[in-house]
C-alpha cells in the first residue's frame, strides 16, 4: 500500500468511525437528559481515535528498505588485495529539472590501489561483469551484480596520452556504476576510481 492510499484508508475509517458513533450519538441525545450528551461525545472521539490507531497498527510499513553499508557495498566491486584510500556514503541528491526532489537516492565512493598492471585489473573487472555466453559456471559469491537487467561498457581513452584511462560503466534499473582505472607513464600503482548510485 503506498503512503498515499494509506493516508487515505486512515481518513475514511477515521470518517466512517466519527459517523457510525455519531449516529448513535443522536439518537440517544433525543432520549437522554441534556445533561449526558458531554459523556457519549467524549466516547464519540476516543472510539474514533483507537479505530485511526488500529488501521495504523495493522497497515504495512511504505519506507523504502534500509540501504546496504558502505563497506558492504565496497566489498562487492573492490579489486583483490587493493587499497582503500578513503570512502563515502552521502545523499544522491535526485532532482527534476525544477530542483524538486524525484525520489531517495544514496551515493557510495573510494579509490582503491593496487600494483598490479592496468591491464590484469581490466581484464579483472570484464570476466566479472561480461561473463562468456551460455556459461553454466556457478555464480561466485558476492557479484557485483545479477547477469541479467544490465547493460555493461568499455570506453578506453589512452592511446597517445601520458596517462592511460579505461571507464566501465555499469546500468540496471535501479543502480548505476562507473570505474575510472587510471594510470600514469610514471605512477607505480593502478587507480581504481568507482562510483556507485543507487535508488531506494
Amino acid at each position: 500500500m503506498s503512503p498515499f492510499n494509506l493516508l487515505k484508508s486512515i481518513l475514511t475509517a477515521t470518517a466512517l468511525s466519527t459517523f457510525g458513533v455519531g449516529g448513535a450519538l443522536v439518537i440517544f441525545s433525543n432520549v437522554q437528559p441534556q445533561r449526558n450528551q458531554r459523556p457519549f461525545m467524549f466516547r464519540t472521539s476516543t472510539l474514533a481515535l483507537v479505530s485511526l490507531l488500529a488501521l495504523l497498527a495493522s497497515a504495512p510499513l511504505c519506507h523504502s528498505q534500509a540501504p546496504q553499508s558502505l563497506m558492504t557495498v565496497i566489498a562487492q566491486w573492490q579489486y583483490p588485495d587493493s587499497k582503500m584510500n578513503g570512502a563515502t556514503m552521502s545523499d544522491a541528491a535526485t532532482m527534476d529539472s525544477a530542483g524538486e526532489r524525484t525520489l531517495q537516492s544514496i551515493q557510495y565512493k573510494t579509490v582503491l590501489t593496487t600494483k598490479d598492471p592496468m591491464p590484469k585489473v581490466i581484464e579483472y573487472y570484464k570476466s566479472k561483469l561480461m561473463p562468456a555466453a551460455g556459461s553454466k559456471t556457478a555464480k561466485p559469491e558476492g557479484k557485483p551484480a545479477p547477469d541479467s537487467g544490465r547493460s555493461v561498457t568499455f570506453h578506453d581513452d589512452s592511446e597517445g596520452r601520458p596517462l592511460a584511462i579505461h571507464v566501465i560503466l555499469v546500468n540496471t534499473d535501479k543502480a548505476s556504476t562507473t570505474l575510472v582505472i587510471s594510470r600514469g607513464a610514471t605512477e607505480s600503482e593502478t587507480h581504481i576510481a568507482w562510483t556507485h548510485y543507487l535508488k531506494l
